[in-house]
């Protein structure tokens, strides 16, 4: 990487292209927009001696706490902890990526934003290839359905209006081998073309190619930017697969995609969350009858990928799947991973067993949309589940339902558990006391894990009271920044001996800066800390104040152990969970052996401690 150029990843909203940025241009775009006056376009400020306050926009901010340094050009909440300078005030608050707030910004001061490609132009122009298959194949099909009645009938019979037809560009495969070949042969597109976009299937043996889709209704799938990026069909008789969808191609990844996304954000979310459903149908219907901030996950489980590209636009999710048993194993599934990409989390369970599409059909809007203003929070859909199919009146189910709502009540506040025990015992036989016994003999078994802040409480929750490993890490890294202790310092760390991530990240930036001569290194790290936890964590390393030392070696020494001590910490807990669930499960062996583990960790846990 040469020394001037700026390299980003482009994700998902615009494909996965490798740019480049230079650097001198990104400093551009820094000095030519004032972050007051970019803030001030969104948050009311009011100067208060040599910086300017206002209510921050990343929490529900009571009294002023966010504070705005134009000699700096930076901004930061002494509540929430958010941090960041002008462009990351950009891709927070407008939920942009790296590059769209670059240009976002440069568009404003009028500066020329010259991107060049490092993607291979052989690459460059396939993509665009399949892109233009796909939105030809899109039209073939959209003009099957206006001419084979039987298709046509299928969506008008479910309700489906004209007007949702267009907009969705719904269309029809008809029952023929050839059908599609041959068309976007007449186009000019090649067989092989045609099958890596995954409109053809080959035969093995004899090499031939065919249809994929045939004798079904089709759905096209858009990507964020409403290109046309693969297909699902669904058969029109008993044949199977029911549904069947493109292949993963270039261009279309199941798991990284959204149905619906682009015609979500297309109708501008007027609030802030979204609702989840499992099929095409569900969501056009939703969509149809004005519920537009509704996506579906393409036929598949939730995928991590999906969840942080949702998060850029909401930070509520409304997921509503089918009440069958797949449904329901698919929604705990997908409620794990929204909860552990931060969202807040409630599910929608449709009555009668029914789906999104047929309910909203026949019960309209409103009743829709008072569902999911009564959707359960994940605590109490995990409690429900709990309960299904527990006989009240048998003891020993009793008990095991009392453990598993023990071990989901584990993990909340003192009043939230008075309240679910109160409810609970209410709607049970069980006594209020014996709850609590339960409850206290799941937290014995976990005493341990409140001592320290739990990773992943950390990581959900911006915390003002930051713990000493987060401030030790800030402290070495800018100590990393001076010459007399880079050195040093990269002679005892290693990348991926840090804790946060995005410190990892700044320092191998530091580390390649360091190599490069005649840089500033200041600049060069922040011009490359192109995500919003990164480029927060910059400010705060920048702003943090060191410690007045006498014996830097001692420092040093210092923050190193508060970090590893931490470390020790978490592997710690998480031997006491394997622990706890072997042995829940009888495996005597295992236990042991993590015990023995768990006694020497502890031992040099308490030797680091001691000095």
């Amino acid at each position: 990487m040469s020394n001037n150029i700026y390299t980003v990843e482009k994700n998902s909203r615009e494909g996965d292209v490798s740019l480049q940025i230079p650097q001198e241009v990104i400093e551009k775009i820094k000095e030519q927009n004032d972050i007051v006056d970019i803030i001030s376009e969104n948050v009311r400020l009011k100067k208060s001696g040599r910086n300017y306050m206002g209510l921050c926009p990343f929490h529900n901010d009571k009294s002023p706490s966010f504070s705005v340094s134009s000699e700096k050009q930076i901004y930061k909440c002494f509540s929430c902890g958010e941090a960041g300078n002008v462009l990351t005030f950009i891709m927070k608050h407008k939920k942009f990526t790296f590059l769209e707030a670059a240009k976002y910004l440069a568009d404003k001061a009028n500066i020329q934003l010259q991107i060049e490609g490092k993607e291979d132009n052989r690459i460059a122009k396939k993509k665009e290839f399949l892109y233009s298959a796909n939105v030809e194949a899109a039209r073939y099909y959209f003009a099957n359905l206006q001419s084979f009645k039987i298709s046509k009938e299928y969506f008008l019979k479910r309700g489906i209006k004209e007007e949702t037809i267009k907009r969705f560009g719904l269309g029809y495969a008809h029952d023929s081998w050839q059908g599609t070949i041959n068309f976007l042969r007449t186009k000019g597109y090649k067989n092989d073309l045609l099958y890596e976009a995954g409109l053809v299937s080959k035969n093995e043996k004899t090499g031939n190619m065919y249809d994929r889709f045939r004798n079904r209704v089709m759905f096209p799938v858009f990507d964020v930017k409403g290109k046309v990026i693969g297909f699902g069909g669904r058969v029109l008789d008993d044949s199977k697969p029911k549904y069947l969808n493109s292949p993963e191609t270039m261009i279309f990844q199941k798991g990284t995609n959204l149905y619906g996304l682009n015609f979500a954000i297309k109708n501008k979310l007027q609030e802030d969350y979204m609702i989840i459903v499992e099929g095409y149908m569900d969501l056009i219907a939703l969509h149809q009858y004005g519920i537009t901030n509704t996506v579906a996950s393409l036929g598949t489980a939730l995928t991590v990928n999906q969840a942080r590209l949702l998060k850029r636009y909401v930070s509520k999710v409304i997921i509503s799947y089918d009440a069958d048993l797949a449904g329901q194993t698919a929604t705990l599934r997908g409620l794990e991973i929204l909860r552990n990409a931060g969202f807040d989390v409630k599910v929608l369970t449709v009555p009668q067993g029914k789906d999104p599409d047929e309910f909203v059909r026949n019960n309209g809007k409103e009743a829709f949309l008072k569902l999911a203003k009564e959707a359960l929070p994940l605590i109490e859909y995990k409690i429900k589940k709990v309960a299904q199919g527990i006989n009240l009146n048998d003891g020993n189910e009793l008990i095991k339902y009392g453990e598993k709502f023990a071990e989901i009540l584990a993990d909340l506040n003192p009043v939230e558990k008075d309240v679910y025990i109160k409810k609970i015992s209410e709607e049970t036989s069980i006594k209020e006391q014996a709850l609590y016994d339960l409850l206290s003999q799941v937290m014995s078994k976990n005493k341990n894990e409140n001592d320290f802040v739990n990773k992943k409480e950390y990581f959900r929750t911006k915390l003002y009271v930051e713990p000493g490993y987060l401030k030790a890490e800030r402290a070495l890294i800018k100590l990393m920044l001076t010459d007399e202790f880079y050195d040093q310092l990269k002679n005892v760390i290693n990348s991926g001996d840090f804790i946060i991530e995005s410190h990892n990240k700044i320092y191998s930036l530091i580390l390649q800066g360091k190599k490069a001569d005649n840089i500033n290194i200041i600049s060069y790290v922040e011009s490359r800390c192109d995500d919003i936890e990164s480029s927060k964590e910059w400010t705060n390393i920048k702003e943090h104040e060191m410690l007045a030392f006498a014996d830097k070696d001692r420092l040093i020494m210092d923050y190193i152990k508060e970090i590893k001590s931490f470390k020790l910490k978490l592997q710690i807990e998480d031997l006491r969970k394997k622990q706890n669930r072997f042995e829940k499960e009888g495996e005597i062996e295992e236990s042991i052996r993590i015990a023995i583990e768990l006694t020497k960790l502890s031992e040099m846990l308490k030797k680091g401690e001691r000095g």
